[in-house]
């Protein structure tokens, strides 16, 4: 069992990496986090999450990065959070969700998020999509064989929607890496939703990298 204090350490080391893209040492935690213990006593926990499986210590780095089991820990904490966003923003995109206005919607996702944004109406028996050179410009690249595997996860999301949208149920819900049912790339997370729009099912996805802002992007997607 996680104790409180391990859970908001893994919580600082996952957010940490997000902001900055550096892998998190138990010094940078001690100067940006209060937890009422010294370096050496982070350094401990963060060696015990790492023999847990929610970070790994990239090859000569003293800091540590989020596995995926890291990252389904803090989205787990961040859908159980309540948000509160400006009037102005979320009037803004709720007026645009009403209107089924989905090009101007997800234009102002993916400049906000810097995701791919996918619409799936049926009403319409469309589906559209925005964004994937924000998409592309957010990823960090290891190799051309990770690009192909994006793009071509572009290509099928149409194909796949059908499928999927039935399992994502209402509000949001998130997806790191292959356990997504849009894409199969390791490289992606994607934060989606089923909403309910004058009698017809509406399938939203946040397509991202998995360094994206969680916390952001469900804030947004519960405000619709």
């Amino acid at each position: 069992m996680m104790t409180e204090r391990t859970a908001g350490i893994l919580e600082a080391a996952v957010q940490g990496f997000i902001a900055t893209g550096e892998p998190v040492s138990s010094g940078w935690l001690f100067d940006h986090y209060e937890f009422g213990i010294r370096p050496a006593m982070i350094r401990l926990e963060l060696d015990a999450l790492e023999e847990g499986g929610y970070l790994a210590q990239p090859h000569h780095s003293a800091g540590r990065v989020p596995t995926d089991e890291g990252y389904e820990f803090f989205v787990r904490r961040a859908l159980g959070e309540e948000f509160r966003m400006g009037a102005a923003r979320e009037s803004a995109l709720q007026a645009l969700f009403e209107e089924r206005a989905w090009p101007d919607l997800l234009a102002r996702l993916s400049a906000e998020l810097g995701v791919l944004g996918v619409v799936a109406d049926p009403s319409r028996d469309a589906v559209y999509k925005t964004g994937l050179d924000r998409l592309i410009g957010c990823l960090d690249w290891d190799d051309r064989d990770s690009i192909r595997s994006v793009v071509r996860d572009f290509e099928a999301v149409d194909e796949r929607l059908p499928a999927a949208a039935p399992k994502m149920g209402e509000g949001p819900k998130v997806f790191i890496g292959r356990k997504s049912p849009v894409t199969k790339s390791e490289a992606l997370s994607v934060v989606g939703g089923n909403y309910r729009q004058r009698g017809v099912t509406i399938s939203i996805f946040a397509i991202g990298p998995k360094r994206m802002d969680y916390k952001k992007v469900i804030r947004i997607f519960k405000s619709l």
